[in-house]
């Protein structure tokens, strides 16, 4: 395929993903604010740092999205709480149950803020400021991370090949092994750290890839995500 079909294609499916109600909403917000604190960040920090803030995000986006997901969105232990339960329950754990339930795949805005608090505050901690064009491109990187991410879950065709080879890694990680693929927009971080998938032909599903180790004795002692599927169970058959 060309650059430019390519290009044509990603615009295609891109608005495939945009006429979904929800994930309209999720990306026109982040990048509003992204957009908003691009225009402080020009007038504040000057054209230079905002350029070079774009730039160290977009290369720090692979490596963020493996931290954030294979150190905290698999974190089994959060479990161990009825807090920390609900908490994972909604950003990740209802997410692998069912995979293709629009309503958690893509990130409660609370989560968002939370991340992008965390990346402004280690920004900050190593001296990197002003802080609005780190902002700006932390909610536009993730207004880009939701698009690819609902593309790769939800009903129908890609036809770019970046979209379909997104869709086609992410499922291996959904489907196969949750242990491996944990990048969304890129395999990158996957590559440098060793956990992408190369040989489909060895692949031995993981009993765990639906439920993140979440069963058995430790499910038993920590009921917490049990009693809150019951109680969802329950008020569905009313």
């Amino acid at each position: 395929m060309s650059l430019t079909s390519e290009t044509r294609a990603l615009m295609a499916d891109t608005l495939v993903v945009m006429r979904h109600p929800d994930a309209r909403v999720a990306v026109l917000l982040y990048s509003t604010l992204s957009a908003g604190f691009f225009v402080y960040a020009l007038a504040t920090a000057g054209l230079g740092w905002t350029l070079m803030a774009a730039i160290i995000g977009v290369v720090m986006l692979p490596v963020v999205e493996f931290i954030t997901h294979k150190y905290v969105l698999h974190w089994l232990d959060l479990a161990r709480t009825s807090a920390t339960a609900q908490f994972w329950n909604r950003v990740h754990y209802a997410h692998h149950m069912d995979p293709k339930d629009t309503r958690v795949i893509l990130a409660h805005p609370a989560s968002v803020v939370l991340l992008v608090t965390v990346l402004a505050a280690g920004a900050w901690a190593i001296g990197l400021t002003p802080l609005a064009p780190i902002i700006a491109i932390a909610f536009g990187l993730f207004a880009f991370y939701e698009i690819v991410h609902f593309a790769c879950h939800m009903d129908g065709e890609m036809r770019s090949a970046y979209f379909l080879r997104r869709r086609q890694e992410h499922a291996l990680h959904h489907y196969v092994d949750e242990n491996r693929n944990y990048g969304i927009t890129t395999a990158v971080a996957d590559r440098l750290f060793g956990t992408q998938i190369v040989d489909k032909k060895a692949l031995v599903r993981s009993p765990t890839a639906r439920n993140l180790g979440y069963t058995g004795d430790f499910a038993d002692r920590y009921p917490y995500l049990k009693q809150s599927e019951a109680r969802k169970d329950g008020a569905d058959a009313a």
